[in-house]
């Protein structure tokens, strides 16, 4: 079994697979953030000041309409257990009334929703593996996937049966609305203070 220094030499060296209580215990002593698959983890990347903005800027917006409520808003220092074997750290996640954590109080199990914001080293595995798991996940409602250098916002919300709605937002007018949680959210709050590339014209061929 992997201890200490020996596991981080090991990881990054050999690129070795881990088990869940391996991982769980080199996690807990690693400086950076790591999510665990089947035995394999990814380094969770350092964020640029786009996407730190728009996870505080949801944080924040649903915080304050959750504030009454027996709720909780948890940013990405929190795990997620999608399924077994499965361990992220959404940007953030929402979960109400019967709340269940690991015991050690750094695994949230039963998330509401889930937030995104998606990124060039993040946004395969949240577009796949994530997604794919998040999708059987029968706590999640809403699954909400934000782009970070344009408006766009895409939601998906559990109808029952296995079955999900889509909606793509791309107005700062327009408002994500979510019914599990009883929250709208204009997404000019979600983007605010936040520099946006001008989109780029096409040119007509004469």
């Amino acid at each position: 079994m992997f201890t200490g220094k020996s596991m981080s030499r090991a990881l990054a060296k050999k690129q070795k697979t881990m088990t869940v209580e391996e991982y769980l215990m080199f996690e807990e002593k690693s400086r950076r953030k790591h999510e665990f698959m089947d035995g394999e983890i990814f380094q969770m990347a350092g964020v640029k000041r786009s996407h730190s903005t728009i996870s505080q800027n949801v944080s924040r917006s649903v915080g304050n309409q959750l504030e009454d409520k027996p709720c909780e808003v948890h940013g990405s220092d929190i795990k997620v257990l999608i399924r077994e074997g499965h361990y992220v750290y959404p940007d953030v996640s929402v979960v109400c009334d019967e709340i269940d954590f690991d015991t050690n109080g750094t695994t949230l199990l039963n998330p509401l929703v889930i937030f995104e914001v998606l990124s060039k080293s993040t946004e395969s595995r949240d577009r796949g593996d994530k997604a794919e798991d998040y999708f059987k996940l029968e706590s999640l409602r809403d699954y909400v996937m934000i782009a970070q250098n344009r408006v766009r916002v895409e939601h998906y919300s559990r109808i029952g049966g296995g079955k999900w709605t889509f909606e793509v937002l791309e107005s700062l007018d327009d408002k994500l609305i979510l019914d599990s949680i009883d929250c709208k959210i204009p997404l000019k709050n979600i983007y605010s203070k936040v520099e946006l590339k001008p989109l780029k014209l096409i040119k007509k061929k004469k």
